[in-house]
Formats: C-alpha cells, sequence, structure tokens
C-alpha cells in the first residue's frame, strides 16, 4: 500500500505492487500495480482508463461488467 499510481501520478494509499497475473492466475516475474478500491478479476491500475474514486456510478458498473465478461471468456478458453 501507498504506492505511487501511475494514474494519478502520486502516491496513493489504495495503490500496491504485486507480481501476481490474474490472466494465468499464478506470479511471474513482472511488477504489477493493483488498485485496493476495485473488487473482482482485474484490478490493475492499468486496466483503467480513469481513478476509480473519480469514476461516476454508471462507469464503475461498465467496467465491472465489461471485466466480468472478459474473466468468463478467458476462463471458457481455458476449459
Amino acid at each position: 500500500m501507498f504506492e505511487f499510481c501511475t494514474m494519478l501520478n502520486k502516491v496513493c494509499a489504495f495503490c500496491t505492487k504485486s507480481k501476481w497475473n490474474p490472466y494465468i492466475e499464478d506470479y511471474d516475474d513482472e511488477d504489477r500495480l493493483f488498485c485496493g478500491v476495485l473488487s473482482g478479476f482485474d484490478t490493475r491500475v492499468e486496466a483503467l482508463d480513469e481513478c476509480w474514486m473519480k469514476m461516476s456510478k454508471g462507469k464503475r458498473n461498465n467496467f465491472t461488467k465489461a471485466k466480468r465478461e472478459e474473466y468468463q471468456i478467458l476462463k471458457t478458453n481455458r476449459s
């Protein structure tokens, strides 16, 4: 927590680093920034168009729905 968020260009209390890759559901060698405010499949900062805290409720719902559909497609392709 309290990492430099590339979305805000400043330190954020909700931003954290991890080597977790949500697409392969395992750790790898690449550091990624994750937003602690998001919930769901893909909570990476780079997946956001703007800061979650600044998004309207409609944009949040659209983002969550799109990521849920993306996750379902990913799971179907793995099977």
